[in-house]
């Protein structure tokens, strides 16, 4: 009976154990579907970094169609047109980009000649640096670190994208490299059992290094001074690992993980250097000459030229003058005859070291709190301190607060020199936001990511968009509504002015070295300057008229010198009001029997082109042909005197020759001479200043000279000057003025 009980017992424990299990199992398929659904709804770490790079290649599109992209400065302009090949064949050599990634740009260049690679490989490699650091900062912590992701693609949208300059573009990719090296998880248990973070496999992490150690590589190369700027903020995040290392005490491993890399990043881009000197900048090459050149130019012009009646008496001792001071001072450096090396030196020399400009400082202080990116890194830190009810538990004060202090200490540095340039702030404080985000980042996701769940994940992220949004207003919503600044009125006017004197060959044309950049020439950064284009284009001043390119450009046209040749032939042309004066005073102070004047030749939207006018060599009287003045009047408001004249000659005799009106005072014997043109004109409307067959036959000439105080009477002798190369005919002109 006992047995009969027992066993019945077992056969009913036995019966209820099998309805649990049978009920299990049949609850197990929905609760396995639950679970699934539950791993559906949340995005996996990858699917949200594939999400971020949409959202930047989006951010992308709209800066550029939107936000009217510009090159950020002269420079930029200059770079881009050699990696055209505009100053000749394209080259690996620039002036101011590292000669390894000059070859990158010339196979690019080679393999599709018609597109303008300078502006695509910059941009791709913003690109790629941007996504690096989103991407590991996701990686760290998935709900906050997508959130500063894409904060931080809409806070330098517009320094990087829009105003687009190689000296930015070099600071956020050796930012990036750094990121790469400090803040990518290693792969341990103990990051990965951290929240919201994934760590790497061995394979893996070493595969991050070393596209980190070439970002720091590319970095240098595209700019070494960002490269040595940023390497110095970045020290903040080595410096966060030294606590760890000394609680683990675990000094091997930190040397291979945060010690090696660097190391090996920094010989390579020394080596990269020493491979250069020997490679380029060999004795007596022109590259090594130019970098001489410019190493002088830079301890003197960057530092500040001396005033003239503080160091009257060296500067006389040199043969200086007064307005070579003024032109030092302007940067008008372009005549290599005068304006040496040796020069710079000389005055570096004498040169006392100026006290330190406090009042700087303050003018530094005020335009830092203004900037967005100060702004944004400065809310985060706020966030990172936040609650303060925990402030002692914070784990990463040295690398979140080291970039304050490294900010402050190159800003210190600079302003020793001179007021702190706006693009060295704007590359300084992205390194600046990149490194105090990525120092605070892991923190606050682990304060925060339990509290983005759903919704709010998705809430959070949009706060920050329109926070930063709306901190950059002015930068990301503002242009949108202005008419690009390349299609204005005076940029198109430049445009069709470069476009019409690159096509004519025959004539030089200087134009003022401030105006030469992609907006004020109406061109697009996209848009590959065409080969030759500045062939016969020049600047009067910048250091970059002693480069390789250009000196090969100017010999070209057999000229080294624009301005010891402005008086050998009479195809130099200004286009320059504002330089005009100074030019002339220039010319006065240096070559004997300039003539000091000028005459307007022609004009170009809002531009005017005028001729100076200099001694000829064999200025001969001749009876031969004769010439007549024929009619005068005044122009533009009165403020010049325009005189028509006749000359007696064939076509076929005028071919090639230019035109000057000449006089000379009875009394004094004072002489004036001014350039004119032949009553020609070319398909876009502009008077010849060589004598053209070409185009219509004309004996007939115009000179446009500024309003002069007296009539040109019997108190003058006045003739008509027929020149050929370095020339001139005095005809027998009848006045028939007055």
């Amino acid at each position: 009976m006992p047995q009969s009980v027992s066993s019945g017992s077992r056969q009913v424990s036995a019966g209820a154990g099998g309805c649990v299990l049978r009920h299990f199992l049949s609850v197990l398929p929905n609760l396995r579907l639950k679970e699934n659904m539950v791993k559906k709804g949340r995005l996996s770490v990858r699917q949200k970094q594939c999400l971020f790079l949409v959202f930047h290649i989006l951010v992308v599109a709209y800066a550029v169609l939107f936000l009217h992209p510009f090159y950020g400065s002269n420079d930029e302009f200059s770079l881009a047109a050699i990696a055209s090949g505009a100053y000749g064949a394209p080259t690996q050599y620039f002036i101011y980009i590292h000669s390894g990634f000059g070859w990158l740009l010339k196979a690019f260049y080679l393999l599709i000649p018609r597109v303008n690679w300078y502006t695509l490989v910059m941009y791709g490699m913003i690109f790629l640096s941007l996504s690096a650091v989103g991407c590991v900062w996701i990686r760290r912590t998935e709900r906050t670190g997508a959130v500063l992701a894409v904060m931080l693609v809409l806070a330098c949208a517009w320094p990087l994208y829009v105003e687009f300059q190689y000296t930015k573009t070099a600071a956020v990719v050796t930012a990036a490299g750094y990121v790469l090296l400090f803040c990518t998880p290693d792969g341990s248990r103990k990051a990965s059992d951290k929240e919201g973070q994934q760590g790497y496999t061995a394979w893996q992490r070493t595969g991050i290094l070393s596209i980190g150690i070439l970002f720091l590589l590319l970095g240098s190369w595209i700019r070494f001074h960002a490269f040595g700027m940023i390497t110095i903020m970045a020290f903040g995040l080595w410096l966060g690992r030294v606590p760890a290392v000394r609680r683990d005490r675990d000094l091997k491993r930190f040397l291979l993980r945060d010690c090696m890399p660097c190391m090996l990043a920094f010989g390579m881009v020394l080596g990269s250097i020493l491979l250069e000197n020997v490679l380029v900048y060999t004795p007596g090459s022109p590259e090594a000459h130019y970098r001489e050149y410019d190493r002088a130019r830079q301890q003197l012009l960057d530092y500040g030229v001396p005033e003239w009646d503080e160091y009257q008496v060296e500067y006389e001792a040199l043969g200086l003058t007064r307005t070579d001071c003024i032109n030092l001072k302007n940067w008008l450096i372009a005549d290599y005859d005068r304006y040496t090396a040796d020069t710079f030196r000389a005055i570096v020399e004498f040169r006392q070291d100026r006290p330190f400009q406090w009042e700087y400082l303050i003018d530094y202080l005020v335009i830092l709190a203004e900037k967005p990116l100060f702004i944004l890194g400065a809310l985060i830190t706020f966030l990172w301190l936040f609650p303060l009810s925990s402030w002692r538990k914070r784990r990463e004060w040295a690398p979140v607060l080291y970039p304050y202090l490294a900010l402050t200490g190159i800003y210190l540095y600079f302003i020793s020199i001179y007021r702190v340039l706006p693009i060295v702030v704007t590359a300084c404080l992205m390194g600046f936001l990149i490194f105090v985000w990525s120092a605070a980042g892991e923190e606050i996701g682990e304060i925060w990511n339990d509290r983005l769940e759903g919704k709010r994940g998705l809430a959070a992220g949009l706060a920050g968009v329109m926070l930063t949004v709306g901190i950059c207003c002015r930068m990301l919503v503002a242009p949108v509504f202005q008419a690009p600044v390349q299609e204005s009125e005076p940029s198109m006017a430049f445009r069709s002015l470069y476009d019409t004197i690159s096509r004519d060959q025959k004539v030089y044309y200087v134009f003022d070295p401030f105006t030469n950049n992609g907006v004020e020439l109406g061109y697009s950064i996209f848009e590959k300057l065409p080969k030759d284009y500045l062939t016969n284009i020049f600047t009067l001043g910048g250091w970059e008229t002693e480069s390789p390119q250009v000196v090969s450009n100017l010999e070209a046209y057999e000229q080294r010198s624009l301005l010891t040749s402005l008086y050998q032939s009479d195809r130099a042309v200004l286009i320059s009001n504002t330089l005009m004066e100074h030019i002339m005073l220039h010319l006065q102070d240096i070559y004997d029997g300039i003539f000091i004047t000028y005459s307007k030749v022609n004009q170009i939207g809002d531009f005017d082109l005028f001729a100076l006018n200099y001694k000829m060599s064999g200025l001969k009287d001749s009876e031969e042909f004769t010439a007549s003045l024929d009619r005068t009047y005044t122009a533009e408001n009165e403020r010049y005197d325009v005189f028509e004249a006749t000359v007696n000659m064939t076509p076929e005799e005028l071919e090639g020759k230019s035109v000057f009106l000449w006089m000379e005072s009875v009394e004094s014997g004072k002489r004036r001479m001014y350039q004119g043109t032949w009553q020609q004109q070319d398909e876009d409307g502009l008077y010849s200043m060589l004598y053209d067959s070409d185009l219509s036959d004309t004996d007939q000439v115009r000179f446009m000279v500024p309003k002069l105080s007296y009539p040109l009477d019997d108190r003058y002798e006045v003739r008509i000057v027929i020149r050929e190369g370095d020339k001139g005919r005095k005809m027998i002109t009848e006045n028939n003025l007055y």
